[in-house]
C-alpha cells in the first residue's frame, strides 16, 4: 500500500515566535520581582495552547490508493477518495472562527467560510488552504505546502 505524504508545515511566524515566548518568560521570571507563581501560570498556560494545537491539528497528511488520511494524535481522520466531491483553494480572509483556537498556535474548530457556510477548520498555517468537501463529512479546512498535491485528485 503506497502512501503519498502530502506536507505540511506552520508557518514562519509560529515557528519563530513560539521560542521567543518561552525565553521572554523566563527572562521575566529572572530579572523581575514577578511572583513565581504568576509566571509558571503563564508558562503552564501556553503550553497547554500548543499541546491542544498538536493533539487537534494533523501532523501528517497522506493519500493512499482508497483515501485521504489526517493523521492526528486526537484520532485520525480519513475520508474515501470516492466520496470527495471538490477540493478548493480558499483564502484566509474568507474564513470566521465561531469557535476554537486561532492564531499563533494554528487553526483549529468551528468557522464560517464566507460562500460556503459552516466547515472545520484544521490548519497549522493560514497559508495555502485547502476546502475538502465530501459525501460523508463535514467541510474540512486543512493547510498544505503545495496545494497542487492536494488538488490533482
Amino acid at each position: 500500500m503506497s502512501k503519498n505524504v502530502i506536507p505540511s508545515s506552520y508557518d514562519r511566524q509560529t515557528v519563530l515566535i513560539i521560542p521567543a515566548i518561552f525565553v521572554v518568560l523566563i527572562l521575566l521570571l529572572f530579572f523581575t520581582k514577578t511572583q513565581f507563581s504568576l509566571i509558571i501560570s503563564i508558562c503552564i498556560l501556553f503550553l497547554g495552547a500548543i499541546m491542544a494545537s498538536l493533539i487537534l491539528i494533523p501532523w501528517k497528511i497522506y493519500r493512499n490508493e482508497t483515501e485521504l488520511v489526517f493523521q492526528r494524535v486526537a484520532g485520525s481522520i480519513s475520508i474515501s477518495l470516492s466520496e470527495i466531491e471538490k477540493i478548493d483553494e480558499i483564502d484566509f480572509l474568507d474564513l470566521k472562527r465561531n469557535i476554537g483556537i486561532h492564531g499563533l498556535f494554528g487553526y483549529y474548530g468551528n468557522y464560517t467560510c464566507i460562500g460556503f457556510g459552516s466547515v472545520k477548520v484544521m490548519s497549522k498555517s493560514k497559508n495555502n488552504l485547502v476546502l475538502i468537501q465530501s459525501k460523508a463529512n463535514e467541510p474540512l479546512v486543512v493547510s498544505v505546502d503545495d496545494v497542487r498535491l492536494l488538488s490533482n485528485f
